[in-house]
């Protein structure tokens, strides 16, 4: 049975790919703190397309404003990991918990009382209205962000009053208190569907289309598109756990289904679900650079990989431009996915 030490021993592919990852998160972390000559925006108009290595103070060469290589590169990767891992992270979180509850509980072991149920779907339009509505005006017509933070307050606010406040008396109505099954199972695959049968890279130029480049647009899109992905991989792990002879035990001695579900059977479905991260954190990387690429991915005034690439069209013969921060983006998408190669065949020993 193999694990990460052996792993780390006998497969030197993965000992570099480790390495590469660790030394760019390191780099990352302490970029702000590198005595470096220039800023990503500086302009050097009297330096413009400088090949690399001709001159002591642009090692990777500038780009058609004169704006350092090596400078936008490093703060490429910053913002490309700055976005990549928080999203990836929410995506994972979230997928993980509507897979592992879509899963388990099925279509007919949610009952819920009708009034809940309606105050549940008032919260979910509140929460798209607050979370997804306001903030995307603030970024059409460049509002403060402060806007943004109270939305976030108000209408969780809103949605804790209609829970804490409404929801008891809307029970106590005969109409409401009678109880009604959830088909979560049937709504999680629905929803799932939904979402994978439109191309990410479509939807993302859609909303671009009615809004600027923003860092929390960008964000919220990528996170309403990533989760189907755990989710999926999250039910199907569920409904393999669920056959298993240790939840049977479990549920024959009368333990609670939270206890089950958060000490028994996510711990178990973590393995995949890391082995997904990695590799959602590398597509993620993908798609952000193709999206600066066009111009619709990061604002202006943020560093990207792609946008940094987009600036050969105007010179062709700028080949510094592609190589540099292409080639960043390729071996750092490469260690990723060697990373997530090896972790498969970790995830594989066990599961024998």
């Amino acid at each position: 049975m193999l694990d990460i030490a052996e792993l780390w021993r006998r497969r030197w592919s993965f000992k570099i790919a480790l390495l590469y990852l660790l030394a760019l998160l390191i780099l990352v972390l302490v970029l702000p703190f590198l005595p470096l000559l220039y800023t990503p925006n500086q302009l050097d108009l009297e330096n413009v397309f400088l090949k690399p290595f001709e001159s002591s103070t642009h090692v990777f060469g500038t780009d058609q404003l004169g704006r350092d290589v090596l400078v936008n590169t490093l703060h490429g990767a910053r913002n490309g990991l700055l976005i990549a891992l928080p999203v990836m992270l929410i995506s994972s979180f979230i997928g993980t918990t509507i897979g592992a509850l879509a899963g388990y509980f099925g279509n007919n072991k949610i009952n819920s009382r009708r009034g809940s149920l309606l105050i549940v779907v008032c919260c979910v339009l509140l929460l798209l209205y607050y979370v997804l509505h306001v903030p995307l005006q603030v970024v059409t017509y460049d509002l403060s962000e402060t806007i943004v933070y109270i939305s976030f307050i108000v209408g969780t606010s809103i949605c804790l009053f209609l829970w804490y406040a409404i929801r008891p008396l809307l029970n106590r109505l005969s109409s409401l208190r009678a109880k009604a099954k959830i088909p979560f199972d049937s709504i999680t695959l629905r929803s799932i569907e939904l979402l994978t049968s439109l191309p990410k890279l479509l939807i993302l130029i859609s909303v671009s289309a009615f809004a600027p480049p923003s860092v929390m647009l960008l964000s919220v899109v990528l996170i309403c598109t990533y989760w189907t992905g755990t989710a999926r991989l999250s039910r199907a792990e569920m409904l393999r756990i669920k056959q298993l002879p240790y939840m049977e035990a479990a549920l024959s001695t009368g333990m609670s289904h939270k206890r089950i579900i958060f000490k028994e059977a996510i711990p178990n479905l973590i393995s995949p679900v890391v082995v997904a991260f990695i590799f959602g954190v590398g597509g993620l990387l993908a798609i952000e650079s193709t999206l600066s690429f066009l111009g619709i991915g990061l604002p202006a005034t943020f560093p990207s990989w792609g946008r940094t690439i987009a600036g050969i069209r105007s010179n062709l013969s700028a080949w510094w431009l592609v190589a540099f921060p292409g080639g960043f983006l390729a071996l750092t998408v490469l260690a990723l996915q060697i990373c997530s190669y090896h972790l498969v065949r970790i995830t594989q020993e066990r599961g024998r």
